[in-house]
């Protein structure tokens, strides 16, 4: 294992457990900041406000923090598996997503399902994704399962 990424005998370069964690704190960092700006450009300070409040107002906030909160990251990231190959952490570290068989791109069906397969893996206890630690190619399971890969890019 060199640099957090193993090798295969087709010289494919896997990227090991590790280096997927800083990629998966890049994205919730970089979601974290996506969805509090998002939230206090549609509700000003009142919608970053926890507290319970009565009225039309919170209605108005709450299903904005639900569509910005819940809705909106799957669709930042299963777009950007889709467009870039890869979600904005694993661009930021050199990695990216392919189709097993054919190393290239995933199909839309694969992101998909590989999002949803790494939410029941988290209620797996996150065995799925510990699953990369010892597996010979880092899959989780939701790799595993949609026949993707995470690979160093060049």
């Amino acid at each position: 294992m060199i640099d957090g990424l193993s090798r295969d005998s087709d010289a494919t370069r896997y990227a090991g457990f590790w280096i997927r964690v800083g990629a998966n704190l890049l994205d919730l960092l970089l979601l974290a900041v996506l969805n509090q700006m998002l939230l206090l450009a549609a509700g000003g300070w009142d919608a970053l406000d926890a507290g319970p409040v009565l009225g039309s107002a919170s209605v108005s906030i709450g299903f904005t923090t639900l569509v910005i909160g819940g809705i909106l990251p799957p669709i930042v990231i299963i777009s950007s598996w889709i467009a870039l190959g890869a979600s904005p952490g694993k661009l930021l570290l050199g990695l990216r997503i392919v189709d097993e068989p054919t190393r290239g791109r995933p199909t839309v069906w694969q992101c998909i399902g590989r999002y949803v397969m790494a939410l029941i893996s988290i209620l797996c206890a996150g065995i799925g994704f510990l699953w990369i630690a010892i597996d010979r190619r880092h899959q989780g399971w939701h790799d595993k399962i949609v026949r993707t890969l995470v690979v160093r890019r060049g």
